[in-house]
């Protein structure tokens, strides 16, 4: 059995090579935007894969970018910033978890929304990104910020049922990090590929499912909370029946044991 992973583990990882004491857990999610030439998005409208208003990864009611935004959500924006063709906009969120005799825990969510029709440069992004880790710049009001990423996330189609195959990794230094995959059947598609490079997957699914905003929502709120990877599944499960109306059984049987 593997053993479990604790995001305090995570974040240690992350801050190992920082000259700071304590630092943000940093969770970075790739979402390339649905393509009705690719699945079906529900409606033609959602499935335009330029359009960060309405597509139903991005902006509509479970999008992940409106999901953290809406009403009451607990999660600050900090930053929102549109890109070029490939890399749509990217948006930043925060939130502050208490923690016994410390100082409160800042999460920052970084959610990419990637043209769906790039979607092979999303994986790559994701998976350079697992693979060697990363660090992310970024406006906080006033003040400019650059921070080591702690987890990688990737919240869309699943590209490799179509035939696309993850890139080659460089040698030489890296510091992959631990990773998601919200995407139909990423266990066996992903995982391999994922421990062959040093990223341990967290959360991964075995079955067709919806990579919404409220399971980005949930993960990085059980990894604000500490969890470890077997209790951030059963968060991603609790989430999913919730809101897809499924029995926890049923909801179970998306997501694979870790």
């Amino acid at each position: 059995m593997k053993p479990a992973l604790s995001a305090a583990l995570l974040l240690s990882a992350a801050l190992a090579s920082s000259p700071a004491a304590a630092g943000p857990l940093v969770l970075y999610v790739t979402v390339p935007l649905c393509s009705s030439a690719q699945i079906d998005c529900g409606s033609s409208v959602a499935g335009r894969p330029g359009d960060l208003e309405h597509n139903l990864y991005w902006g509509a009611i479970f999008g992940a970018r409106r999901f953290f935004e809406r009403k009451n959500s607990g999660w600050e924006r900090v930053e929102l910033t549109r890109g070029g063709a490939v890399f749509l906009e990217r948006g930043v969120y925060r939130r502050w978890f208490p923690r016994q005799g410390e100082a409160p825990l800042e999460e920052l969510v970084v959610l990419q929304a990637v043209h769906g029709d790039a979607i092979d440069q999303a994986v790559d992004h994701f998976f350079h990104m697992a693979a060697e880790g990363a660090r992310v710049a970024f406006q906080d009001g006033s003040r400019p910020r650059d921070e080591p990423v702690a987890v990688a996330g990737y919240a869309g189609h699943n590209r490799l049922m179509d035939g696309k195959e993850l890139p080659a990794v460089a040698g030489g230094a890296r510091a992959p990090i631990p990773s998601f995959v919200l995407a139909c059947a990423s266990e066996p598609y992903f995982a391999p590929a994922l421990l062959g490079v040093g990223s341990r997957p967290l959360v991964m699914t075995r079955a067709l499912m919806a990579p919404e905003g409220y399971l980005v929502d949930a993960l990085a709120r059980g990894l604000g909370e500490g969890l470890e990877a077997r209790e951030l599944r059963a968060r991603a499960v609790a989430a999913y029946g919730k809101w897809q109306g499924l029995s926890p059984r049923e909801a179970g049987g998306i997501f694979a044991a870790r």
